[in-house]
């Protein structure tokens, strides 16, 4: 299992933050979520924008009230070689999942642009609380492994889902980069830190990568898949040798 990136929803919390700071009446609330969702199913964030007047110039003055002026779209490219490097992971049989803490529409609309499916969930369904009535009779542990990603997470998502697939007997390696990467990155088998991961994925990971990009990550599975398959026929080769020159031998 191969995990692709994400970040903790703050820009959505700060978003609904700001609104309800400026006091927006129900109709303009409606019209800003519309629109969220609009730039979200383009693969864009957005981040609410707003200012508030202070005539006494003092930075222990209330101010005046806030006032909401609009949002601004964002867009965070994934990194250069990411659709690359799922691609030849896929062929290789390695299950990609992509777990963020980006909206769903984002998480979909990034999955469809790196050619990993499009079949992800929100957060909610990892607690039962998932609103899709087809989602209720799957249990858990199969909806992760079906999944290929989930959106609106936080960490301790992450590191439930790391601990989930392993029980049911997957190899799981993760990516990541900042501080909530932290803990499923060291639950997972190999946990990988990028190369501008903050010091905790680092300490928390077993491999450090020094240069952009993930594709050294595919050369590494090519590697010990190679170390695997010579031990393999060593072995084998040394058990014919014994059972030739030593037939007597029990093993």
């Amino acid at each position: 299992m191969l995990r692709v990136t994400g970040t903790v929803p703050a820009r959505v919390l700060l978003s609904r933050l700001i609104i309800t700071l400026c006091n927006c009446k129900e109709d303009v609330k409606r019209k800003v979520h519309s629109v969220i969702e609009k730039y979200a199913e383009r693969g864009l964030r957005s981040l609410a924008v707003a200012r508030q007047e202070v005539p006494e110039k003092s930075k222990d003055s209330p101010g005046g009230p806030w006032q909401f002026i609009g949002l601004l779209p964002l867009f965070d490219p994934p990194r250069h070689d990411s659709a690359e490097t799922i691609r030849k992971a896929l062929v290789l049989g390695v299950n990609v999942k992509m777990i963020t803490g980006d909206q769903l529409a984002i998480g979909k609309e990034t999955g469809r642009r790196l050619g990993m499916g499009t079949n992800m969930y929100p957060s909610s369904a990892l607690l039962g609380q998932s609103k899709d009535g087809s989602l209720e009779s799957l249990p858990v542990d199969e909806l992760i492994e079906k999944a290929d990603g989930f959106a609106g997470v936080f960490p301790e998502h992450k590191y439930e889902i790391v601990k989930r697939l392993q029980e049911k007997k997957h190899i799981v390696g993760m990516t990541g980069d900042g501080v909530n990467d932290a803990p499923a990155l060291k639950k997972a088998d190999i946990g990988i830190a990028v190369d501008d991961a903050t010091d905790a994925a680092r300490s928390a990971s077993d491999i450090v990568l020094t240069e952009p990009g993930l594709s050294v990550i595919i050369s590494a599975v090519l590697t010990s898949r190679c170390i695997f398959q010579r031990m393999k026929n060593y072995t084998f080769h040394f058990a014919a040798w014994l059972y030739a020159y030593c037939p007597d031998l029990e093993i």
